[in-house]
């Protein structure tokens, strides 16, 4: 009999990567810092969204906390994310300051 963690692994993406995606936020306008798969966006120090990966999923989730700054904010992540990590699935929350 097979034992079923025989066949289980861990998706990881190479940090190589991960510091690509950072840098190319920072290049774009937008401070990005980084902890495992969890990504704060700062942009003129407040921070207006954070970026979740799943690499087992294939999937990003976008958290923006709303304001003026949104749409540039999706615009850039949409962007960078495709470059450096293209077979991702991008997915939109946007979260209200009440709920903060």
């Amino acid at each position: 009999m097979k034992n079923l963690s025989d066949n289980v692994f861990i998706r990881s993406i190479d940090v190589k990567r991960l510091n690509r995606l950072i840098n190319e936020l920072r290049k774009r306008g937008l401070w990005a810092e980084r902890h495992s798969y969890s990504i704060r966006i700062i942009y003129n120090n407040i921070i207006v969204a954070s970026l979740h990966l799943y690499p087992g999923f294939n999937e990003a989730v976008l958290r923006l906390y709303g304001g003026f700054i949104d749409n540039y904010v999706y615009n850039i992540i949409s962007r960078v994310l495709r470059e450096v990590l293209g077979d991702f699935k991008l997915v939109v929350e946007r979260v209200t300051r009440d709920v903060l």
